[in-house]
C-alpha cells in the first residue's frame, strides 16, 4: 500500500510548485510542526495530494465586459513564443480560440493590436465540468475573425470577434472588481469550514481536474484545518499587473486553536483574475 506523503515531502511540493515561497517555507520549517500549518493553507494541502499536481498557471491577461458577460484572454508576455495568443468567452459561443498564429503589434501609449483570420476552435463547455461524468466533447472547428486592441496597463479593450458569421464586441473599461470579496468569502469559509465556498472562489487551474465533491471530503476529513479558530486580513489590499495578468495580494492572519503549538500564521493572500472574476491563486 502507497504511504501518503510526509510533511517534508507536502512542503517541498508546495515550494517546487509555487504556491508558497521559500520564505514562509523557512518558517513553516522553523515551527517545528509543518503538518499543522501545512493545514493553515487550506485548500494547498489538498491541491498536493491530487496526482499529477498542476503545472504552471497560464500568463494571460484578462479583459472583462460585464456588460456583455464575455471577456478575452491574451498572451502579452513578449517573451512567450504564443505572444498574442488568444481565447474569448461569449455568450451563447462559449470559449473559442484560434487555430494559427495571431498578428500581435505593440503600439504607442502600451497598447497591443491583434489581428486574426482563420481557423479556430470552439469549446461550448466553458464551465470546469468537475461533476459531469465521462470525457469533455473535443472542440469544434469553426471560422474566427479577430480585430481590435488591448492596454494592459489600463486593463482595457476593444475587441471584435466574428464566430461562423457571429459578431461580438467585447469591451473592458478597467480593472475588474470584487477582490475584497473574495478575501472576505476566504477568510469566513475557513473559519466556518465551508470547503464547497472555498472550491467555488479557487482558480479553475488550481483544481487540478479535481471533484468537488473530493475536494469537500478531503478538507472535512483533514484535521488540521479544523484547528482554525480566526482569519484575518491584517493590513490593506495591493495590485500589481506583471505581463499583463492582475493580481491582488492581502496580508492575512491565521489563528490556531489549542490543537497546535503554533499560535498563528502570517502570509499574504493572492487572487487573480481568471474566468471573468477575481479568484484565489495561492499563498505566499
Amino acid at each position: 500500500m502507497r504511504r501518503p506523503p510526509s510533511a517534508t515531502q507536502l512542503l517541498d511540493a508546495a515550494i517546487r510548485r509555487g504556491w508558497i515561497n521559500d520564505r514562509t517555507a523557512g518558517a513553516i520549517k522553523i515551527g517545528a510542526a509543518p503538518v499543522l500549518v501545512l493545514g493553515v493553507l487550506v485548500w494547498l494541502v489538498v491541491a498536493v495530494l491530487r496526482a499529477g499536481g498542476t503545472g504552471d498557471p497560464p500568463v494571460y491577461a484578462e479583459f472583462v465586459d460585464p456588460a456583455g458577460n464575455s471577456y478575452v484572454d491574451v498572451q502579452l508576455n513578449q517573451s512567450a513564443t504564443s505572444y498574442g495568443a488568444f481565447s474569448a468567452v461569449l455568450p451563447g459561443q462559449g470559449r473559442v480560440w484560434p487555430a494559427g498564429e495571431v498578428d500581435a503589434r505593440q503600439r504607442d501609449g502600451g497598447l497591443v493590436e491583434l489581428r486574426y483570420d482563420g481557423a479556430g476552435y470552439q469549446d461550448l463547455a466553458v464551465t470546469s465540468g468537475e461533476d459531469a461524468p465521462g470525457p469533455r466533447p473535443k472542440p469544434q472547428k469553426i471560422r474566427l475573425q479577430l480585430a481590435g486592441q488591448v492596454d494592459a496597463s489600463r486593463h482595457v479593450s476593444s475587441v471584435d470577434l466574428v464566430v461562423n458569421g457571429d459578431s461580438h464586441h467585447i469591451a473592458s473599461t478597467g480593472q475588474v472588481s470584487g477582490a475584497q470579496a473574495v478575501v472576505d468569502d476566504f477568510l469566513g469559509a475557513v473559519v466556518k469550514g465551508d470547503w464547497d465556498r472555498l472550491y467555488s472562489i479557487e482558480a479553475g487551474y488550481t483544481h487540478n481536474g479535481a471533484k468537488r465533491s473530493d475536494f469537500v471530503t478531503g478538507m472535512a476529513n483533514d484535521g488540521a484545518v479544523t484547528c482554525i479558530r480566526r482569519a484575518e486580513a491584517t493590513g490593506p489590499m495591493t495590485y500589481s499587473t506583471e505581463a499583463g495578468v492582475s493580481y491582488a495580494r492581502v496580508p492575512i492572519r491565521v489563528t490556531y486553536g489549542a490543537c497546535t503549538s503554533i499560535p498563528r500564521v502570517d502570509t499574504t493572500l493572492v487572487l487573480v483574475v481568471d474566468g471573468g472574476a477575481w479568484k484565489l491563486l495561492s499563498l505566499e
